[in-house]
């Protein structure tokens, strides 16, 4: 017999919920145990974590739909993974940064009064026993004595730790208003498009099938296991497919950002057409002699280690073109600088 009828309901704003809840129902139950649902008071539902303002995450949304299906409900879904565009995203962002800022500051603000207001207490308890005054066991105000000292000590360690939290708090908004100048870091936004650019040609790669251990049928129906091209099943490639299409979105958009940033100056525009073998970069404040350029980044010498003796083999790492600051022929260079950098022995970090 069924329960109920249950609704899994997405949209970008609102994200992953399930409507249709009673208080202590097996439903509840179920959702309260499982560790990727929470109550959202915002919703009135529970929500799936981590699902508000992005697409719909098809494995999670099986999955509670298999326990509640399991537990006796009716599960329907209506599913919307309709989503704005990549800068409306970002604008959108920015705007529920700024609101949390703001809430932060202004809930800081209220604790900072109530740990002022709770030392004051404490502090007028002190400031009215006289200097050295000790307890004076065998008079007859000794225990209001005690008990009115001991509140003042628990109220100076209250508003130690409420100012603490007021603190916390202030921290949280300084780095809540920052977030969208760190999001737009010129080595950030690089990372980023390298990363999406990934993880696009990996799932690129999944959709058009990748070897592996393929099972299928013989001829007495017993499965077996063949190594061949494994493709993925058709729920599976539509998830592919959608997600490939938010990548391609996502990495144009970032390379229109950077392509800004390198026009105003912000970010690194060296490449292998612009630097060649022998020359200069700055990377971490330290200019570094080029050994070899390559096609993504450039070698040059480990600064941890000192310059090799005849003999030995110099260690090197490689930096990536977006990483750079600067760059300088060996005739930019001065002289003494490129002199002692060869030098056997020389603290190239200073």
């Amino acid at each position: 017999m069924a329960l109920g009828t249950l609704t899994i309901h997405h949209d970008y704003e609102s994200g992953t919920t399930v409507e249709g809840t009673t208080r202590n129902s097996p439903a509840h139950v179920a959702l309260r145990a499982h560790p990727s649902w929470t109550w959202s008071r915002y919703a009135t539902a529970w929500l799936l974590r981590s699902s508000r303002h992005r697409q719909s995450k098809p494995y999670a949304v099986a999955e509670i739909e298999s326990v509640l299906t399991e537990a006796g409900y009716t599960v329907e879904r209506d599913i919307d993974d309709t989503m704005p565009s990549v800068e409306q995203q970002e604008t959108d962002l920015a705007d529920r940064m700024d609101d949390r800022a703001d809430r932060l500051t202004e809930r800081s603000g209220k604790h900072q009064a109530t740990a002022d207001a709770t030392r004051a207490k404490a502090d007028y308890v002190f400031h009215n026993i006289p200097m050295g005054q000790p307890l004076l066991v065998d008079h007859y105000s000794y225990k209001a004595d005690r008990n009115r000292r001991e509140r003042a000590w628990n109220q100076l360690g209250k508003s130690i730790k409420q100012g603490e939290y007021a603190d916390e708090l202030a921290r949280r908004a300084e780095t809540a208003s920052h977030h969208m100048g760190a999001r737009h870091n010129p080595v950030t936004v690089a990372n980023r498009i390298e990363k999406q650019e990934a993880d696009r040609r990996r799932l690129q790669r999944e959709l058009d099938g990748e070897p592996g251990w393929v099972t299928e049928a013989d001829e007495h129906g017993q499965p077996r296991h063949l190594w061949g091209i494994r493709h993925p099943g058709e729920e599976r490639a539509v998830y592919l497919r959608r997600e490939i299409t938010t990548l391609t979105e996502q990495v144009d958009y970032w390379k229109g950002v950077y392509a800004q940033l390198q026009a105003e100056g912000k970010a690194s525009t060296l490449g292998p057409d612009t630097v060649s073998k022998g020359d200069w970069v700055l990377y971490n404040s330290m200019w570094m002699r080029v050994r070899r350029v390559n096609k993504k980044s450039v070698t040059v010498p480990n600064p941890v280690f000192p310059p090799p003796r005849p003999g030995e083999k110099e260690a090197t790492w490689t930096v990536a073109w977006h990483k750079l600051r600067g760059h300088r022929t060996t005739e930019q260079m001065p002289p003494e600088v490129v002199e002692a950098y060869e030098a056997p022995g020389t603290d190239r970090i200073n």
